[in-house]
């Protein structure tokens, strides 16, 4: 069940899925988490990285939360964390977590 992640989870409300095998074997996997539009997050604020930043520490500071990085790349469309505060100097968007910045048309 997609409960048994954390809250601060990027997978907390994607639902998880049974692979049934030839022989009968049963293995449940985590279905294909969508990633939001670009354009449906507001940003809280923008920052231009500097080097050796990293995305979890740009996370723990806007949110408290290292573990909420994946909210940074999802606003920026970065699949990549690692390349996400590259290159320096680049504009990052800070999102509002899209569960307070919804319009109404999640």
């Amino acid at each position: 069940m997609s409960d048994d992640f954390s809250p601060n989870s990027r997978y907390r409300n994607v639902p998880l899925a049974i692979h049934t095998a030839p022989d009968g074997t049963q293995t449940p996997y985590v279905a294909r988490r969508i990633i939001p539009a670009m354009e449906r997050y507001r940003a809280l604020e923008r920052i231009r990285p500097e080097s050796n930043l990293r995305i979890d520490d740009v996370a723990a500071q806007a949110y408290g939360d290292p573990e909420q990085y994946w909210r940074i790349c999802d606003a920026n469309g970065d699949a990549e964390p690692a390349e996400a505060t590259k290159p320096e100097g680049r504009l990052l968007v800070i999102p509002l977590p899209l569960e307070v910045a919804s319009d109404g048309n999640a």
